[in-house]
């Protein structure tokens, strides 16, 4: 029997983009072609931890009993990112495709800016660092300018990924969680609102050595110079020297 493999993340973890007949090899398409996975892949572009979670929690509710054997991979982003649901924002005209996106219609899609019929409705991936000719820049700055915070958003994500855990747990799913920067795992502990959610997280399931930190200090060929993410070598190296010896070592490969 095929065990399914349905992973999240963001830019680090997306291996297509359809709608621009794009293929990236990262760590989900590696993990799953070396030991023969059906791979369900959310990862997207700029996606915040929020929606990592909703992805998850979506796809293993869609393939919780067409799929028997499931194991869920999870690559954290970066805490300072957020999403936006809108119901009456279309696609604009853009030479790239930026959303909204609709991952319950099109998992790891969005409408191609040139689309003849747009549809209303969806998500906006905010980001602190949005190029100013992005089109959803002013949602994107009132986000960051009048309610941003930092702790807020560290319990925001270790919101999401006791959310996570726990939803996994209670339907008995196998999952590793990793994360695309050491950022991520960068948590004040000495805060009493950040302390007790971060003891609550079941770190065992974690891995704990960031992908583009661990891909850089290996070599340079390890990271695109493009765009600083990891190359085609990169991730095949990251899989195969440390996700899989975690799953190994958890009997879950």
């Amino acid at each position: 029997m095929v065990k399914t493999l349905i992973t999240s993340g963001c830019s680090f973890t997306q291996t297509h983009l359809p709608s621009m007949n794009i293929t990236i090899s990262n760590w989900p398409l590696h993990l799953s072609t070396r030991h023969d996975l059906e791979l369900v892949n959310y990862g997207y572009m700029n996606s915040g931890n929020a929606m990592i979670a909703r992805t998850i929690l979506h796809g293993v509710t869609k393939y919780l009993n067409q799929a028997p054997d499931i194991l869920v991979g999870i690559m954290w982003s970066g805490r300072n990112r957020h999403s936006v649901y809108k119901e009456d924002v279309i696609t604009p005209a853009s030479p790239v495709p930026c959303g909204p996106r609709r991952f319950i219609d099109n998992p790891i899609d969005v409408e191609h800016p040139n689309s003849k019929v747009k549809k209303p409705g969806g998500w906006l991936d905010l980001n602190a660092i949005l190029s100013d000719d992005n089109p959803w820049k002013n949602t994107n700055n009132i986000w960051y300018n009048y309610f941003y915070d930092n702790t807020y958003s560290t319990i925001l994500t270790l919101e999401n990924i006791l959310w996570v855990q726990s939803f996994l747990e209670l339907h008995n799913i196998n999952y590793f969680m990793s994360v695309y920067t050491n950022d991520v795992l960068d948590y004040n502990v000495n805060d009493s609102n950040i302390k007790w959610m971060h003891d609550s997280v079941k770190w065992d399931k974690f891995i704990k050595i960031p992908m583009y930190e661990w891909c850089k200090d290996q070599s340079r060929e390890f990271i695109k110079f493009k765009d600083e993410h990891p190359s085609d070598i990169g991730s095949n190296e990251y899989v195969k020297n440390i996700i899989e010896p975690h799953l190994q070592s958890r009997g879950l490969l």
